[in-house]
């Protein structure tokens, strides 16, 4: 009896050492194959960490939806079941996008944390919105709401337009929101008038389009659609500024040398007027919005007759163009 169980107590011994053996062996390479299960609680829970963590969202739900607002006194325990949730399931995206905005004006700096860690997740590397939720908070002053003389948070525009060209170049077809959102921090961390900023930062995109054009890869590039007429409406608003108030503003001298340039390097074949900026017609002599003399284009050089598009001959006097 007694052999018996000093041979059961060997065998336990060895299969525990070999056990311990192949988990040093196996870790490893289970880790790299599955990249996020480290980042995974460590709590023994039978692999049922997704119905785990659709419980501990539940348990949030219930807790957040009681109180009347979430501030700075609560924040701590709504912020320990988001963690939690995480914890279980660092791909549950409704944690991120509901979860993190209802403490984002509580705990901004947390919220901005998490949000950046589930930038890194390689699951959810397509979706533009977690890197718009960072952006978004990290643009604003945010202020705690029991005592409004105590700010939480101030803007960090070089962080946040970070965030809103990542979420840019995650977007096949960005929204409009993405790109004003993005064009805005971008003009602010440049500082000074806010026409002028808006007016370099747009024609700095367009010089970094034409650099990707010529297969020269910028990182800081991301692709913004209708980039011209946006171009177009800046130099505009730039060089007919307004005040706070709604009333015309007198451009400075680098604005006005900067709209210039604009206006020659970038719409030199558009046939713009030269004191709105506004597109002009074949054959026109003057600005129809303006009422000043543009220069005419789009007619035969001999007969003046105004050259449908795409003529290789003037219909009136036969003239090859």
């Amino acid at each position: 009896m007694k052999k018996d169980t000093f041979f059961r107590l060997l065998i336990m011994v060895v299969s525990l050492a070999l056990a311990s053996w192949l988990a040093l062996f196996l870790t490893p390479m289970q880790n790299e194959i599955t990249q996020d299960r480290k980042s995974l609680t460590k709590a023994p829970v039978a692999g049922l960490h997704k119905f785990l963590a659709d419980v501990a969202w539940m348990r949030f739900v219930n807790y957040a939806g009681g109180l009347s607002t979430i501030d700075t006194t609560n924040v701590d325990k709504v912020s320990a079941l988001l963690k939690s949730i995480i914890a279980y399931d660092p791909n549950f995206l409704e944690s991120y996008q509901s979860g993190i905005l209802s403490i984002s004006n509580a705990d901004p700096k947390l919220a901005v944390k998490i949000l950046e860690e589930a930038c890194s997740n390689r699951h959810l590397r397509h979706n533009p919105q977690i890197p718009f939720y960072a952006g978004f908070i990290l643009s604003r002053t945010i202020v705690d709401q029991n005592d409004p003389d105590k700010v939480l948070s101030a803007p960090d525009y070089a962080a946040a337009t970070r965030f809103f060209r990542m979420a840019i170049q995650r977007s096949p077809h960005p929204e409009s929101y993405l790109i004003s959102n993005y064009l805005r921090c971008k003009a602010k961390m440049r500082g000074g008038n806010e026409y002028h900023a808006r007016l370099e930062v747009l024609y700095e995109e367009w010089k970094m389009a034409r650099a990707v054009r010529r297969d020269f890869h910028d990182p800081d590039f991301c692709r913004i659609p209708d980039l011209e007429p946006r171009l177009m409406r800046a130099a505009r608003d730039a060089k007919y500024p307004v005040d706070d108030d709604g009333r015309p503003a007198k451009p400075s001298p680098e604005t006005l040398k900067l709209v210039a340039k604009v206006q020659q390097e970038v719409f030199a074949r558009n046939h713009l007027c030269e004191t709105c900026i506004t597109p002009t017609r074949r054959g026109e002599k003057f600005c129809t919005v303006c009422g000043q003399p543009v220069k005419v284009w789009g007619t035969c050089s001999r007969c003046n007759h105004v050259l449908p598009e795409s003529a290789n001959f003037c219909p009136e006097c036969g003239l090859r163009q």
